[in-house]
């Protein structure tokens, strides 16, 4: 794939987090990632994330200006600093910022639609969310995450016990409890990990003896962990959200068990068990993942070349909308 037509413009991905679809996206474009942080919590950190932006974008003067929304006020702060910098504005739309899960209300779906009219460019990981934006916005291009790579591990010692590891954030859309109490169900030579900070969530005292909560991880220590698993859990109750775990399955060869919507069957058609959000269900999937890893590996090995491919074709697809703003005076309003 020729990203020259990329490299030669002046790119600027800005984030308000750290995302392995940003960076992913960033490095492919070979685009200056910015990522903005600050120590403080709601509502005051946003005042050093927007005057830490303007430093920054102010310093690269971006021809195009990529960034993620959420968060919706980075968003919006990219569309008020562009008749100053005059830049292409591209926003790499979430599921949160085309179907609010957590801040759902009209209020919410007004301030949406403002930015889509408004970038030049909105970027979307599935066909139900680009239908979304149908007559919203005036480019769309589905681009799903890239399937990620990763480094080889530590080497995994041989034990009596099998592996599952539920990739979790404890937010609204998952459902963690639920897991906790397939947990019970599964026999104790099965042990769970659950990742993510538990800090937002509240657990019951009475943990199944089979689970452990590992907490927020370093990411290297993050992917060992799932290097070991013989099955991965990632699961919403978003219908049209393609979970991250699901793209580090497919990069680790790793048999899947997630949740049984028409967007995630759709994309990861193989190697993947998919059940219903009850502790029965789900502790069903999760022992049929075990009992068939070998198998479902061995599709997820298959899939993987075929999800490159479309990736590829789409990434062409942003750099072809990438080359018209930087070669485009006018600013979109």
């Amino acid at each position: 794939m020729n990203h020259a037509g990329a490299a030669a413009l002046r790119i600027v991905f800005l984030s308000w987090e750290r995302h392995r679809r940003t960076r992913e996206i960033a490095n492919a474009l070979s685009a200056t990632l910015v990522e903005v942080s600050s120590g403080w919590k709601r509502p005051w950190k946003y005042g050093p994330l927007a005057l830490g932006s303007i430093r920054r974008l102010a310093a690269l003067r971006p021809e195009a200006l990529i960034v993620q929304c959420p968060s919706v006020i980075l968003a919006v702060l990219a569309v008020c600093l562009r008749p100053w910098l005059r830049h292409g504005l591209v926003l790499d739309l979430h599921n949160e910022a085309v179907e609010p899960f957590n801040h759902p209300g009209p209020v919410s779906n007004a301030v949406l639609r403002w930015l889509w009219r408004r970038a030049a460019v909105c970027v979307v990981t599935n066909e139900a969310l680009a239908r979304r934006l149908e007559g919203q916005a005036k480019a769309v291009v589905l681009l799903p995450d890239r399937v990620p790579t990763f480094e080889a591990g530590v080497p995994i010692a041989s034990s009596a016990e099998l592996c599952v590891v539920f990739i979790c954030t404890y937010a609204a859309d998952e459902p963690y409890a639920e897991v906790l109490d397939a947990a019970r169900l599964l026999p104790p030579s099965v042990r769970v990990y659950v990742t993510g900070n538990p800090a937002r969530a509240q657990l019951p005292a009475d943990l199944p003896a089979n689970v452990t909560i590992c907490g927020f991880l370093p990411l290297k220590d993050y992917e060992h962990l799932l290097q070991r698993a013989d099955v991965l859990v990632d699961l919403t109750s978003m219908e049209n959200c393609l979970v991250c775990g699901a793209y580090e399955a497919v990069g680790l060869e790793k048999p899947l068990v997630t949740s049984d919507t028409a967007a995630l069957r759709a994309y990861f058609s193989q190697g993947t068990v998919f059940a219903r959000h009850t502790p029965a269900a789900l502790a069903e999937a999760i022992q049929t993942a075990l009992r068939d890893r070998r198998r479902l590996a061995a599709e997820m090995r298959d899939m993987s070349p075929r999800l490159a491919r479309g990736w590829d074709a789409a990434f062409n697809s942003l750099v072809t909308h990438l080359q018209r703003l930087a070669g485009d005076a006018r600013i979109p309003q």
